[in-house]
């Protein structure tokens, strides 16, 4: 009997019996908006979202309305010293970098340069250096091209991780941004290889005749949210806690069903969860996940029985 994915979460937490809750970071979500997977999680009462906030108003807004199990900073991360933050009308294109007047038109999005844009002096911490932040388990960002800037200056906090979730740039966006390239090298250099991707966006590129094609024949990649996760090539490197972790991130956030009976599995040869969980788990995954059952054998004919 598949379960939906919250109660599907609630099962895997009750479960893998997690020695403490989990430490989520969401770097650039608007905390009003949209509901990733990590929330069900928190809905359960297994996380603690940790989320920056650098206007003094705003924070001082959101500390007021207190956010169910949500810890706020009143910081902005990424590359440590003072920095020009391109507050841009539409919220979701700001960043540190400047945005690119020949990339939008290029990429038929010349409506996105008639929008107003304010410059914003802020100084960035590293991510190391925030007071009193915990080490995460998972860290997802959307920081318009700082995603690398937060990885660098963030080892410590994410040396225990075990999945992070950056919005990767397939064509750059914005002046000196950097390449996908680079932050692979650098997810990789703190032992973090690609998992999956959760989406991707392409755009239709501009022609006299761009209004015929509909939105989903865009050929050009623009960027998407990857899944990264811990390397596991040598699972005895992870504690049992890590491994727990990343079994309930690979359902409930990354819907990567193979990965979390991948960690049940060594956990229960651990001898960490009951034997049961693995195969229980497999009745909650999603039908559309699973293969049809093959069907029953038919019985071999008798030794010497006459072929007709």
């Amino acid at each position: 009997m598949a379960l939906n994915r919250k109660k599907r979460a609630e099962w895997l937490i009750q479960n893998l019996n997690l020695e403490r809750e989990l430490n989520v970071a969401d770097i650039g979500a608007r905390l009003t908006n949209e509901k990733p997977g990590y929330r069900l999680i928190m809905g359960a009462g297994a996380a603690q979202l940790h989320a920056f906030e650098p206007e003094p108003l705003a924070f001082a807004e959101l500390e007021e309305a207190k956010p169910e199990r949500t810890t706020l900073y009143n910081a902005a991360v990424g590359k440590p010293g003072k920095a020009t933050f391109y507050a841009h009308q539409l919220g979701s294109l700001s960043s540190v970098f400047k945005f690119s007047e020949a990339c939008a038109r290029y990429l038929n999005k010349g409506f996105w340069t008639k929008r107003e844009i304010t410059e914003i002096p802020m100084t960035l911490v590293a991510l190391d250096k925030v007071k009193g932040f915990p080490k995460l388990d998972l860290l997802k960002m959307d920081v318009q091209g700082a995603e690398l800037d937060v990885m660098k200056g963030g080892p410590e906090t994410l040396s225990e991780a075990v999945m992070v979730i950056p919005e990767v740039r397939f064509y750059q966006m914005y002046e000196d941004e950097p390449t996908w390239a680079e932050l692979d090298t650098e997810l990789r250099r703190q032992g973090f290889v690609l998992h999956k991707f959760l989406h991707q966006k392409s755009v239709v590129l501009s022609s006299r005749r761009w209004k015929q094609f509909k939105r989903k024949a865009g050929s050009q990649l623009l960027d998407g949210d990857a899944v990264y996760i811990r390397n596991m090539e040598a699972p005895e490197k992870l504690s049992d806690f890590q491994l727990k972790a990343l079994a309930l991130l690979a359902d409930a956030v990354a819907e990567s069903y193979d990965l979390c009976a991948f960690c049940l599995t060594l956990l229960q040869d651990r001898g960490a969860i009951a034997s049961h969980v693995v195969g229980h788990y497999m009745g909650r995954v999603p039908e559309e996940a699973l293969k049809e059952p093959e069907e029953a054998p038919q019985p071999a004919d008798p030794v010497g029985a006459a072929k007709v």
